[in-house]
């Protein structure tokens, strides 16, 4: 007799994580991944998304998308006055969803939702569900540790959304071991002490603490905070996997809010000055 099919095991084969497909697909290019970040909902709805697509055309790798939250406790004053313009819109987390929604329609590349865990925790499995049927690829949430993050997990997990961790310039090894345990996608190193904000020098200490992390783990490391200009960029490009670079790009938002096209252009020259010096 045949075998029954009831008795053959049925594998689920889990779909590739788009972060995954894009270091993946940098590494062999010998390439460094660009992440820009922006605020959802600055200075208003439709000119952040105008601002999103742009940067996608001039060679974001992956977006990482900040919720506007009222007590961003890590960032610096430039990304706290783009959270207060968008807080001014009563920018809501079902907003942030079809914001991304209409990103990934006009193209799908990787996107990080980066948020602190308030809004979060209020949604609970709402949250999860709402940022799967949105595409969202990863979260951030600044101010969630791997030891409180079961319940988040228990709603991502099956979801195919990765949770990216932080690591910090004053973490020692065996805690960095621990984080570099929960990571998936890749891990953000925060490149200073302190709060967000484009620096005008970085640590020298960057590189040894990027061949520390990658000693421990073959996670993608990205680097961000502080990074400001295209040598920094190409600087950084030489050990980490990726350059995260928020707050420089939104000071041109707070520079030009009164002129959209001078905002959308100087973006658009920005970005492809640092991806291409990747």
């Amino acid at each position: 007799m045949g075998t029954e099919l009831n008795s053959v095991p049925i594998i689920k084969m889990s779909k590739e994580n788009k972060i995954d497909a894009v270091f993946n697909r940098l590494r062999t290019e010998n390439k460094t991944a660009f992440i820009p970040f922006i605020s959802i909902g600055d200075p208003d709805i439709d000119t952040s998304l105008e601002i999103a697509r742009t940067l996608i055309k001039n060679g974001a790798d992956i977006i990482e998308l900040g919720f506007p939250f009222s007590d961003p406790m890590a960032d610096g004053k430039v990304i706290q006055k783009s959270y207060e313009r968008a807080l001014k819109r009563k920018i809501s987390m079902e907003d942030a969803f079809s914001f991304i929604k209409k990103l990934k329609a006009y193209r799908d590349i990787p996107v990080i939702l980066f948020t602190y865990y308030n809004p979060v925790f209020i949604l609970g499995e709402k949250f999860a569900e709402g940022a799967q049927n949105a595409g969202i690829d990863g979260i951030l949430v600044v101010d969630l540790p791997p030891e409180e993050s079961a319940e988040l997990t228990k709603y991502i997990q099956d979801k195919n959304i990765y949770q990216i961790y932080l690591l910090a310039p004053t973490t020692g090894n065996e805690r960095m071991k621990l984080i570099l345990s929960y990571a998936k996608g890749f891990v953000y190193y925060v490149s200073v002490t302190g709060v967000t904000g484009a620096r005008k020098s970085l640590p020298e200490t960057i590189k040894s603490k990027v061949k520390e992390i990658k000693e421990i783990s073959s996670i993608p490391v990205g680097v961000g905070f502080g990074i400001s200009s295209k040598e920094q960029a190409r600087d950084i490009g030489k050990c980490a996997d990726a350059v995260i670079i928020g707050s420089k790009i939104i000071q041109f938002i707070e520079d030009d809010i009164n002129d959209k096209r001078a905002i959308i252009r100087r973006i658009a020259e920005f970005s492809f000055d640092i991806k291409s010096s990747l």
